[in-house]
């Protein structure tokens, strides 16, 4: 028999909200499985992540509480693009206001795919796969040599991959919201704000949302690694002065934060 070892962040031990959503997620894994009817199922707590032995099967839940990733794209030695304020600074702020925002909700289980360390990005994917994620977005801000370049722009996973119309569904949401707040939405003539990116060895190219051609080249790692809807977001250029006013202050992290988590809820409305 396989053996399900569901391991949980020590603080949300006595959550209640975790306990249900663990149990959620472990009778899927065994229908998926075949295990509903087999009468015994082994179990063992502990701390850490969550994964099945010998063949691990990640299934987000159906029903709430959704586990949602909060990926901050910066942090540890990696500090990200410094300007007027650090990138990193942006993030730390924003994550840790959605993170509130969400703990608060007992429709949601807020994680961070990072602290204070600089994991790589398939590591960052694999704490949001291995907590069963129904949804991440990795929060990052903006720079440009040229100080007028302003605005919100959003990444979701490209053509192609497994959950692309989720991941673009996602990305709308979050640029209407922004859109809404009187947020500067970049793209072309259509201003839609979502962009697909690729690698092109050292190279990428970015490509607006209009391009639906499927390309085999690699998106953002988190994007293409996370077995989740996903997106991703650069809240504003921290090079530009009424960006960095409006959304890199702590009252505009807390704005953006807000905006994200309305987003959320609509998502999982639908």
């Amino acid at each position: 028999m396989a053996k399900i070892i569901c391991d949980l962040p020590y603080r949300y031990i006595h959550s209640a909200k975790v306990i249900l959503a663990s149990a959620i997620c472990l009778i899927t894994v065994f229908s998926a499985l075949g295990l509903r009817d087999m009468g015994v199922y082994e179990l063992v707590y502990g701390i850490g992540q969550c994964s099945l032995s010998p063949a691990a099967v990640a299934v987000a839940a159906t029903r709430p509480p959704y586990v949602i990733a909060i990926d901050p794209g910066h942090g540890g030695m990696d500090t990200g693009a410094q300007a007027i304020v650090e990138e990193y600074e942006v993030i730390d702020a924003t994550s840790a206001y959605l993170y509130q925002l969400l703990e608060n909700d007992p429709d949601f289980i807020p994680i961070l795919t990072r602290t204070d360390t600089d994991p790589e990005s398939s590591a960052r994917a694999e704490t949001a796969n291995n907590a069963c994620a129904s949804l991440l977005i990795s929060i990052h801000a903006n720079s440009d040599s040229h100080r007028s370049s302003k605005g919100f722009e959003c990444f979701p996973q490209p053509p192609g991959r497994a959950y692309h119309s989720q991941s673009l569904h996602f990305a709308q949401l979050i640029v209407e919201q922004m859109r809404a707040a009187g947020h500067t939405i970049r793209g072309d003539e259509n201003k839609t704000g979502i962009k697909y990116a690729y690698y092109y060895g050292d190279t990428k190219k970015i490509v607006d949302s209009a391009d639906s051609k499927v390309r085999s080249r690699k998106s953002f790692g988190i994007l293409e690694k996370t077995n989740c809807p996903a997106v991703l977001a650069e809240q504003c250029f921290i090079t530009n002065y009424s960006d960095v006013e409006n959304w890199a202050t702590d009252a505009g992290c807390h704005k953006a934060a807000q905006l994200y988590y309305a987003a959320i809820k609509q998502f999982f409305s639908n």
